[in-house]
């Protein structure tokens, strides 16, 4: 670690960061603004695109951790460790507007990009487990409840708005070590080279081990990417194989969409088939073994037999309207961005029309990746 006391003064170009360490850095940036990006301002539907920076975030930190033993000298982890009492000692010296020059990392940026990183580890881990839970996706699905999912994203949310907020700190050190030094940083992150006091004694730099990076990398990535591989093999968790009923297919889908048992919870679905007659204004009245096979096969995947988002959170009807699936507070909540105008257009027609955007919907899974709004349902967006 090199530092010097002088602020001012003549400057000489010297070569700190190397070509894989500014790869990693503004790849970095990037999956993490998609992973943003995708999480606060586009639609659902991108959720792929949120996985893929997940995984390239996962990925780089492995690079990294591994570059961090065999880079070249600026790039490896001796050179941006610090005790406590040296990041402390440091921020003190800057609040004074005096911080002496690094020529790797200072102390505070040194110290920032340790809790990133960790920040950053702990986003994929609660995404992954957030991924399996709720929306019954990734590796861990198949070991993966939707109540823990469910209360992982609580952390995974409050980890990303300390993302945003450490992002925001890091930048505001990026500005006052270019105004109090000049030396270049960001410039330096793009060429690798860095402008230091002419005074300063630098050691000889140690060149990086490539080749024993590349093998350790391939140790550590290989199996994981083995593991991920055999766990997203996995039936989902609380997803059963449901085979279609062809009499309830056949009878309740001749009227309208043949919803999902999962949709409605049992009490929901009995009072539903005891009373035909008045079927929300309307005689549907069936043969009576018609009916009981129907009513069986509705008892045996309703909501209760199911550990999915939407048996989950639709289990939960309206009171004053428990047949209605529209009527739930989750699916009120839920559609609450779309225009009511789009609800009554060609093609959606009617809210209960659930396939005119969701292309599974008679999987019961309802993807956020299977969504698709027609127009005019698109002026609007699921959030």
């Amino acid at each position: 670690m090199h530092a010097v006391s002088e602020i001012e003064g003549a400057t000489r170009p010297l070569w700190v960061w190397d070509l894989p360490t500014r790869l990693f850095h503004w790849l970095l940036v990037a999956a993490v603004l998609t992973a943003l990006a995708t999480e606060f301002i586009a639609p659902a539907s991108w959720l792929n695109w949120h996985i893929a920076a997940g995984y390239t975030i996962a990925t780089l930190l492995l690079f990294r951790l591994v570059w961090a033993l065999f880079g070249s000298e600026y790039s490896r982890v001796a050179s941006f460790l610090y005790r406590p009492r040296q990041v402390i000692a440091y921020l003190r010296a800057l609040l004074a507007l005096r911080p002496p020059r690094h020529v790797g990392h200072n102390p505070a940026g040194a110290a920032m990009i340790l809790a990133l990183f960790a920040v950053l580890a702990g986003l994929v881990v609660t995404g992954f487990i957030v991924l399996g839970g709720q929306e019954k996706q990734g590796p861990f699905a198949g070991v993966t409840s939707f109540a823990v999912g469910s209360g992982v994203r609580g952390l995974h949310n409050l980890l990303a708005y300390a993302l945003m907020a450490m992002a925001v700190a890091h930048l505001a050190g990026v500005f006052a070590d270019e105004r109090l030094h000049k030396s270049g940083l960001v410039r330096a992150m793009i060429t690798g080279w860095k402008r230091v006091p002419a005074r300063l004694s630098v050691r000889s730099a140690r060149p990086a081990r490539a080749l024993a990076a590349a093998l350790l990398f391939a140790a550590l990535f290989a199996p994981a990417v083995g593991a991920l591989a055999l766990l997203s093999r996995l039936p989902p968790r609380g997803v059963p194989a449901m085979t279609p009923d062809s009499v309830w297919a056949g009878e309740c889908g001749s009227c309208h969409e043949a919803f999902h048992p999962s949709l409605l919870p049992r009490a929901s679905w009995a009072t539903i088939m005891a009373g035909l007659r008045d079927h929300f204004g309307e005689d549907a009245s069936l043969p009576p073994a018609a009916a009981a096979e129907i009513a069986a096969f509705l008892q045996a995947y309703a909501a209760e037999a199911w550990d999915s988002k939407a048996a989950r959170l639709l289990a939960n009807v309206a009171p004053a309207d428990p047949l209605r699936i529209t009527a739930a507070p989750f699916w009120v909540r839920r559609h609450r961005r779309i225009d009511p105008a789009a609800f009554t257009a060609p093609p959606v027609k009617a809210k209960s029309n659930c396939a005119a955007c969701h292309r599974d919907a008679a999987t019961g899974r309802f993807d956020a990746q299977a969504i698709l709004l027609p127009t005019p349902a698109a002026s609007g967006a699921l959030p």
